[in-house]
């Protein structure tokens, strides 16, 4: 019996992506229920990651229109989901939870090399299996084993690849070493590093303090169906180094005032992981065991201070299927925990630590019975908060329900509720080390917990033989309402002692809709998406920009096509338009929109079909822009994303 979960029914068209950048002619694939972790998911093609020549995480997740990035330099990225910033979702990297914020933002989501990814997940429906803190919803990153490199009956295989970006003359190059000690246990070894200059604006012009150094370090040993285990142990160092202001204007809002000098800095993450499965021929055992260790630093080398997160956690899990007269389940039970310090070690040499912790025990029942699939399941989390001479204790539990009927065949209507809670707060750890005795804690209330309530409800439909008789369609509707409240956080700005830390009761509202749908026949591909998010408070006024917690922009539509006409050759072209954000809070200015094209191009030369050449052309005709969620300055205004950038990869497998 296959896994019956939320019953996401999906084409394998979408799914199979992937398969027209091969060349290879697609054919049609059967449709199948296929069981999912949560009732309202997706996933980033690979292949689209790949052809576009994707540099960062922000490349990654551009693809998909519910998500926003602004900030332009790396340094100041922010990731925004349904207009909820990326701190309030469960990020994790092979399985390691991202933490908290270190600096302003920074070190919510590390860095990783895009070539590296094999699957990329963005999953916006409650569940309880989620992981601790994922109030707007998670994103998860699984990396590439040994296994999944190597070409049919090699036992060994070697990737060297070299590429240029012109928007921010990166150079760029990358070596991985994999291959089969014995049938089962493969190894990968990885090494890559890009030095950007400070990148291109549309039209001319260049951003200063945006050049940088990036390094990927990665080993990861994979022993993979042996007697019903498998066994995946990865250790990675990313580090991420440049000239950058450390604060305030340039950072992270606006352009560098003039006579700003900026401070040489070192991001980094270090990861190490351990995953382990034993599915054994027993449909009642099928049980995940996860441990990781996960520490980001930002090291600010001439002003000699150091913040960081040094965090150990894990989670095991089994999922049981079964019937029970005509109704087929598969019961989720397990649990989680992380321990995190966050720790800062100003230039005096002193060493600050401020501890958080969750304890999560979960639970997550899905039933199928005929064309009805229910979701039902509780989380229960126990956190503990270090504020210095405060801590904030808690549990709480969080139910969840869903519901997904398929009305007629290709279309179902589904519908879903969920809640999350969190215990650690939004201040990041360079402003956590300032708490002191002097701190008003919620002017001697006691502290709720952070809470998110998860509203979702719409239609999907798939369809074969449309347009051609090999083809196949699929379609998505989404209306979602999120709500977060009692967040906690730090009030007012400014260095020095925190003044005051509230469990703030005024409420985010994340609300709207999200229209998806993709077409395919043999080697062609074409999606198109689009999303539009009111984000509000409690009276239902626009937010604005609020670090940490959310954002609003206008609509944003993607439309994605790539097509293999011959086996040695792929095209691929992008088009994004964002519409103009008109509703603002008072004194905020409205926010124009733009339209991007981009196009790539991937070649297998006949004569050395081992040598791949690749061409994407980001931003083709120069357009001059800003991303709405970037922060403005009232001093230097809005800083703006690059300009057209082309990018050329070579890559030589042999």
């Amino acid at each position: 019996m296959k896994p019956v979960a939320a019953f996401l029914i999906t084409a394998l068209p979408a799914a199979a992506a992937a398969q027209p950048d091969t060349g290879a002619e697609v054919s049609l694939p059967t449709i199948q229920v296929e069981a999912v972790d949560q009732i309202t998911g997706r996933e980033i093609p690979i292949a689209t990651v790949q052809r576009t020549l994707a540099a960062d995480m922000a490349d990654v997740l551009r693809a998909d229109p519910s998500v926003r990035i602004g900030g332009g330099a790396r340094n100041a990225q922010r990731i925004y989901l349904r207009g909820i910033e990326g701190s309030n979702l469960n990020i994790t990297i092979n399985g390691a939870r991202q933490g908290r914020s270190l600096h302003q933002h920074r070190g919510g989501i590390g860095g990783i090399d895009p070539d590296l990814l094999k699957q990329v997940d963005i999953i916006t429906g409650p569940s309880a299996d989620l992981g601790p803190g994922a109030l707007g919803g998670a994103i998860r990153f699984e990396t590439v084993d040994a296994q999944d490199l190597l070409a049919p009956g090699r036992a060994v295989g070697t990737a060297v690849k070299a590429g240029y970006a012109s928007a921010d003359q990166a150079e760029l190059g990358s070596l991985t070493f994999y291959g089969l000690l014995e049938e089962h246990l493969g190894l990968l070894a990885h090494v890559s590093a890009a030095n950007r200059e400070d990148y291109r604006i549309g039209g001319g012009g260049r951003v200063p303090n945006t050049a940088g150094q990036d390094r990927d370090y990665v080993f990861k040993a994979t022993l993979l169906d042996l007697a019903d285990h498998s066994l995946r142990l990865g250790l990675e160092r990313n580090t991420n180094s440049g000239l950058y202001l450390f604060g305030s204007h340039g950072s992270d809002m606006g352009y560098p005032p003039a006579g700003a000098v900026a401070d040489y800095q070192i991001m980094s993450r270090d990861t190490a992981t351990l995953q382990h499965r034993y599915r054994p021929d027993n449909p009642l055992i099928d049980t995940r065991f996860e441990l990781y260790a996960n520490d980001n630093t930002l090291d600010n080398e001439d002003r000699n201070s150091e913040v960081a997160s040094e965090e150990v956690g894990g989670s095991l899990r089994n999922v049981a299927l079964f019937s029970i007269g005509p109704t087929e389940h598969q019961l989720t039970v397990g649990a989680d925990y992380y321990d995190e310090s966050a720790i800062s070690r100003p230039a005096d040499g002193s060493r600050i630590e401020n501890g958080s912790r969750n304890l999560g025990l979960f639970l997550q029942e899905r039933v199928r019975l005929h064309r009805l699939s229910l979701s039902l399941g509780a989380r229960f989390d126990d956190y503990s908060a270090d504020y210095g001479p405060e801590t904030v204790t808690g549990d709480h539990i969080s139910p969840n329900a869903g519901a997904e009927l398929r009305l007629f065949q290709g279309l179902s209507a589904f519908a879903a509720y969920g809640e999350a809670v969190r215990g650690s707060g939004l201040i990041p750890v360079g402003w956590l080390s300032n708490v002191d005795a002097s701190t008003n804690f919620n002017d001697g209330k006691p502290f709720d917990a952070e809470k998110s309530i998860q509203r979702e409800t719409g239609l999907r439909w798939l369809a074969e033989g449309v347009l051609r008789p090999d083809a196949a369609l699929d379609a998505e509707l989404t209306l979602f309402d999120t709500r977060i409240r009692n967040t906690i956080e730090r009030v007012g700005g400014g260095g020095g002692p925190v003044a005051k830390i509230i469990s703030n009761p005024d409420t985010i509202k994340s609300q709207g809709f999200e229209v998806r749908t993709g077409w395919s026949w043999r080697s062609f591909v074409t999606r198109l998406g689009y999303t539009s998010v009111d984000t509000t408070d409690s009276d239902g006024n626009p937010v604005g920009i609020i670090r940490r917690k959310a954002a609003s922009s206008g609509d944003q539509f993607v439309w994605d096509s790539s097509w293999s006409p011959r086996e040695d050759l792929m095209l691929g072209w992008t088009l994004t338009a964002v519409a103009g954000l008109d509703d603002v809070p008072e004194g905020d200015d409205e926010r124009p929109g733009y339209t991007l094209f981009d196009i790539q191009a991937q070649w297998q030369p006949p004569a050395l079909r081992n040598l791949t050449l690749a061409l994407a052309v980001h931003n083709l005709f120069d357009r001059r822009y800003s991303d709405q969620t970037s922060i403005a300055s009232s001093r230097t205004g809005i800083i703006h994303e690059p300009g057209r950038d082309i990018r050329l990869a070579l890559t030589y497998r042999f």
